[in-house]
């Protein structure tokens, strides 16, 4: 519960862009202990505690998906072994009403999990709600929304000592089980003793968004798998459930394939008149065409031997994102952003490391792109996707197509000679359509197999690509200003969020290049967990353009980023991120996003998530997961102390 206490307006200068916040609420103390990230949809408690009883298990359907079976034991090792206790203070007022009566009598053994649908794959129209029951009987026909009549009845007292998780899906069983693990706490005096408070308890859950993702690049410094494993570990924690893994660009090809073997085709037949015999079968020539050494792509272009990730390594890290509910949609990079190529097929690539003046020829060092115009280009990318794709079984593949550099193919003379010889003009309509075949060949050939394309936004806002326009199922995703969504959607395609503006991770540490002496980087200010809370996908849009909204993500390049630091640039901001797509965070609005400093009440609710992500990052690091910390320690032990400062009507003046 929110209390309006007093009103505060501060001009607040925000990514350049200057504007008026109104701070008209501060929180209740609450008892934060046990209290959940993301916020559940739909959540109804009462005051009594209940203990967990030591050979506490979860009860699954007769022939469960193995899946959920390793699910399963993890959060119940992971409950019964926790001795996290959190710094955040329990309010004496509130737990003054909590019923401890029934600490050492009523005992919780085992919590039963119905699953409807045993569909075990993981997609966009996966259903991931569920529902929580702890101490309390519903129907399961129960609506979702639940009415202020039915909670208050809910809440008065424990009707069952039983435990109910029902999900349509293994996936939203997982959410529960996820939710169910942050209810239990220790005891304060002995952390064996697990017990969950304000029972009975009653859960209704499902996200806003389908697709709810992290990005993470592995090419400009390389990430061990072991800190792969711990992001998905953490994504879990938050719900988030698609890891963007940008595999490849400029700097390295870490992904170990083989070599292709020597193989006999068909020599393209000549043009024929209607009325010429085409000859027997027996007449048809062929060729051989040699192999490809696709295993010199990481052996020369990966940053050692030991910083690549083998076909195996891959299929395990898919299977291990799987079990904890993640999708794993990878990216190559490409035409662009690929010096790391060159290494083992220069005749494929131009532009190559453009020092001392890279920015003729690409965004940021080391340049280097395909050449669009050979046809072995495409055998190697053939061969590429032929190994590729069948390790991610994701319907979804992002093939890149960012920051292309027309003026790299401008000064390359194999394709400026391409362009001549076919009257194609040598001007940016121009490149756009030599960008746009290279595209077509590319989805083509991720269509062959069973993908639907992902890209960047520039094809589509900036390029003006064809294949784009006639295939309005391929996804974009918007980067430079959320203010492209609405461009997008108006071109008929589905979007994702999440851009510099708002949730680019890598921005604010000062810029990467040595002889940049301003302190600043391209994409500055600092994204703090703040501004990344206040972010709204939908903003601007009518209820028919947000269904184009498939989600967001939070996005970290690499430039400055390795397993040293990797957790502290990702949470717990990425986690403010996860709970805008998960449950929003505005508990007022029709959308259950934040409207934007415009509106004429204030309904952001970061002043009462604070206290619950300052928690969340303390339970992030009992499960070994580096979250820096938002605070000093002082305010989070002081819940509400370190707000901006409310004033009188005359502040006393400051001596400075």
């Amino acid at each position: 519960m929110i209390k309006a206490v007093y009103s505060l307006s501060a001009a607040i200068a925000i990514a350049s862009n200057a504007f008026l916040v109104s701070l008209l609420f501060l929180p209740d103390p609450v008892p934060v202990q046990g209290h959940l990230w993301p916020k559940p949809a739909q959540e109804c408690r009462g005051h009594q505690t209940i203990q967990l009883a030591n050979n506490f298990k979860f009860n699954l359907p007769e022939d469960p998906n193995p899946r959920l079976r390793l699910a399963a034991t993890r959060f119940r090792k992971r409950i019964l072994r926790s001795t996290f206790q959190s710094p955040v203070p329990v309010d004496p007022a509130l737990a003054a009403k909590e019923d401890r009566s029934l600490v050492e009598v009523a005992q919780l053994t085992s919590v039963r999990v119905d699953i409807e649908d045993n569909d075990s794959s993981l997609g966009l129209d996966t259903d991931e709600s569920y529902r929580i029951l702890i101490g309390a009987v519903e129907d399961a026909d129960a609506p979702f929304e639940i009415s202020k009549g039915d909670c208050k009845s809910i809440a008065s007292t424990v009707s069952s000592l039983h435990g109910v998780i029902r999900a349509r899906t293994m996936f939203g069983a997982l959410h529960g089980m996820e939710t169910f693990s942050q209810l239990v706490t220790n005891s304060p005096h002995d952390t064996t003793v697990k017990e969950i408070r304000s029972t009975p308890i009653v859960i209704h859950d499902r996200p806003l968004f389908p697709h709810r993702g992290l990005l993470v690049d592995t090419s400009r410094n390389y990430l061990a798998m072991t800190s792969l494993y711990r992001t998905i570990d953490a994504m879990a924690m938050n719900k988030l459930n698609v890891f963007h893994w940008h595999i490849t660009d400029s700097p390295s090809f870490p992904i170990e394939l083989d070599d292709t073997t020597d193989k006999d085709q068909p020599v393209a037949s000549l043009p024929r008149d209607e009325d010429e015999d085409a000859g027997s079968d027996s007449d048809i020539q062929t060729e051989t065409v040699p192999g490809l050494p696709l295993s010199q792509l990481a052996a020369k272009g990966a940053y050692g031997p030991d910083m690549t990730y083998s076909k195996d390594n891959i299929r395990q890290l898919v299977e291990y994102a799987m079990g904890h509910g993640i999708r794993v949609i990878p990216e190559l990079d490409m035409p662009g952003h690929a010096w790391s190529w060159s290494r083992a097929f220069p005749e494929i690539t131009t532009c190559l490391d453009g020092y001392p003046s890279y920015s003729r020829f690409s965004a940021e060092p080391p340049s280097g792109q395909l050449n669009p115009v050979l046809a072995k280009t495409y055998r190697v990318l053939d061969a590429v996707y032929e190994q590729v794709l069948p390790l991610f079984p994701d319907g979804a593949f992002h093939s890149g197509a960012d920051e292309v550099n027309f003026n790299c193919w401008n000064t390359t003379e194999s394709i400026t000679s391409h362009m001549d010889a076919r009257g194609i003009p040598r001007t940016e309509a121009g490149f756009d359509k030599i960008l746009d075949g290279f595209i077509a060949k590319q989805h083509a050939r991720l269509r062959q197999g069973g993908k639907v394309p992902i890209v960047w936004e520039e094809p589509l806002l900036n390029h003006h690509s064809e294949t784009l326009a006639r295939n309005k199922d391929v996804i974009v995703q918007v980067w430079t200003s959320a203010k492209n969504t609405k461009k997008v959607i108006s071109q008929g395609h589905r979007v994702i969020t999440g851009s510099a503006d708002y949730w680019y991770l890598d921005c604010g540490f000062g810029d990467w290049l040595g002889n940049w002496t301003m302190g600043n980087s391209w994409c500055d200010p600092y994204k703090s967990w703040q501004k990344i809370y206040s972010f709204n996908p939908l903003m601007g849009l009518s209820s028919k353009e947000a269904k184009s909204v498939l989600g967001g993500e939070a996005l970290l390049w690499g430039e400055q980023v390795d397993d040293t630091n990797l957790d502290t640039k990702l949470w717990p901001r990425a986690s403010a991120a996860a709970e805008v797509l998960w449950s929003g965070n505005s508990e007022d609005s029709d959308t259950k996003l934040w409207n934007g400093p415009d509106q004429e009440e204030d309904t952001l609710r970061n002043v009462e998530a604070l206290t619950r992500i300052n928690e969340h990052r303390f339970r992030m690091l009992s499960e070994k997961i580096s979250a820096e910390p938002l605070q000093p320690l002082w305010c989070v032990q002081n819940p509400g102390h370190c707000l901006w400062p409310i004033y009188d009507s005359k502040p006393e003046k400051q001596a400075y």
